[in-house]
């Protein structure tokens, strides 16, 4: 199914509205496109720009393309990060892709960037992106993962190690491997930041961004109200529960089977 076959035209243009704010460029990964006349899925599509989506041409094809998989991410870069190609995610690196709503800093506002001394494999860290605090958060997850852990562990892992250092920071996500997608709402709790709040209001969105850090997730199903897998995502765009949507609570992960599309939610 495509993003408009999902949503709809008038949700998915409310979605669009979204990088108004989320203007720092964006990217989406799709998995198992529909080939030509052929029932099976094959092959992938990826696509970065730093280009803010309500003004990129390309979002509209991209939003009627159906994939069996995909990946949105609308780009609001963390101060002084820089809107460079390289930072544009979703990110992938050992064949697990990675996308994240967050500002990784300490309690004196001090970024993860500028700890030298956070362990992690800085290898891996170059490999993704030097200049980006979520890539710093992915390679956690990746050094996991080659640890042999599955996919949520890893990422349950991740997120505690971070809090560690960082136990203020937001931490959700979502991350894919060939198996499963994994979805985590892992936040400070508490309101909403009056900087976020008042850059919202800037727009003429006032309330909307009350809510930032809630992730919500609904049933994708057919005709015949079959279940064929989960649509997640973070607020800002219409998820009315009258639709189905449901959130998830913070300190909750969602983990659905890439090759039947059945999820279940656990504890962080």
């Amino acid at each position: 199914m495509s993003l408009k076959d999902i949503l709809g035209e008038a949700n998915t243009e409310d979605f669009r509205r979204l990088s108004e704010i989320h203007k720092d460029g964006w990217g989406l990964s799709l998995k198992g496109l529909a080939g030509d006349g052929a029932s099976q899925l094959s092959d992938d599509r990826t696509y970065h720009t730093t280009v803010a989506a309500y003004d990129d041409p390309m979002f509209s094809p991209l939003a009627d393309m159906p994939a069996q998989s995909a990946l949105w991410h609308f780009r609001w870069g963390s101060p002084g990060i820089a809107g460079v190609m390289e930072n544009q995610q979703p990110f992938a690196f050992d064949g697990i892709e990675f996308i994240h709503n967050g500002h990784i800093v300490d309690t004196d506002n001090v970024s993860i960037l500028d700890n030298p001394g956070f362990e992690v494999d800085r290898d891996v860290v170059r490999s993704i992106s030097v200049h980006s605090d979520s890539a710093i958060f992915f390679a956690v997850i990746v050094g996991y993962a080659r640890q042999g852990m599955g996919l949520s562990d890893a990422v349950s892992h991740a997120v505690a190690k971070m809090r560690e250092t960082y136990p203020a920071s937001s931490y959700n996500c979502i991350v894919r491997d060939a198996e499963e997608m994994v979805v985590v709402e892992a936040g400070r709790g508490g309101k909403t930041s009056r900087v976020i709040t008042e850059f919202y209001n800037d727009y003429g969105w006032t309330g909307q961004g009350d809510d930032y850090r809630a992730m919500r997730f609904r049933d994708i199903r057919d005709g015949r109200n079959h279940g064929l897998g989960v649509l997640v995502a973070s607020s800002g765009f219409r998820q009315d529960a009258a639709d189905g949507w449901r959130e998830m609570g913070n300190n909750t992960m969602l983990v659905a089977s890439r090759s039947t599309g059945k999820y279940f939610l656990r504890s962080l």
